[in-house]
């Protein structure tokens, strides 16, 4: 049943890899193209009951399995001997290997839906704790009132008070330098040799 939907498949698969599909929501044809495909075999299925509930020799075997002390209903015996064949020992074996081959994708769809989702909750968590960390440590910086400003001329780095008074000058004895800020809230760095140098705000 399943062979003849194949070609199908293997059409849109090419016409797919063939053109620019930017602008498509690839989501809602696939989508639709399942819905499709199910109903066609929905259909095809329902076509085999209905032929085997119409077949003659069917309606006799039937009855005999009820005189048996069968309990299924007809259409439910009719499904069951598309299933298997004709209740053929070749027709149960395909059955047991078809149930099985669909626990097994099952099974492995299941496994690889939980790797999926553990990674994906894994980067999850390695984001929310990499943005917390950055909070944590700029709210610190704030309880502190101070944050590094970079000398973009020679690379150092100044632990400077976010909350000055604009104009207020902060001297560092070890470096000589002088540090302001303006009233716009940019910091400047003075040698002592008569230039200004805007510093930047590490973030």
């Amino acid at each position: 049943m399943f062979q003849e939907f194949f070609p199908a498949l293997s059409a849109v698969v090419q016409s797919l890899s063939s053109g620019s599909f930017c602008g498509m929501d690839l989501n809602a044809m696939n989508s639709a193209f399942n819905t499709g495909l199910n109903a066609q075999m929905q259909n095809q299925y329902n076509n085999i009951i209905q032929t085997n509930m119409n077949n003659p020799e069917i309606q006799r075997q039937y009855q005999v399995y009820l005189q048996q002390g069968g309990t299924l209903n007809f259409r439910g015996y009719c499904e069951r001997y598309a299933e298997t064949g004709g209740f053929t020992q070749q027709g149960y074996q395909n059955a047991m290997a078809t149930q099985a081959h669909i626990h097994a994708q099952d099974s492995a769809n299941m496994t690889a839906y939980l790797q999926h989702s553990q990674q994906l909750q894994q980067s999850t968590w390695e984001h929310r704790n990499a943005v917390q960390d950055r909070w944590a440590k700029e709210r610190g910086e704030n309880l502190a009132a101070q944050a590094p400003y970079i000398n973009p001329q020679d690379g150092s780095t100044w632990q400077l008070p976010t909350n000055a008074t604009p104009g207020q000058v902060f001297y560092d004895n070890a470096s000589g330098n002088h540090f302001v800020m303006d009233i716009h809230g940019q910091y400047w760095v003075n040698n002592g040799q008569g230039w200004w140098q805007s510093m930047n705000y590490q973030r």
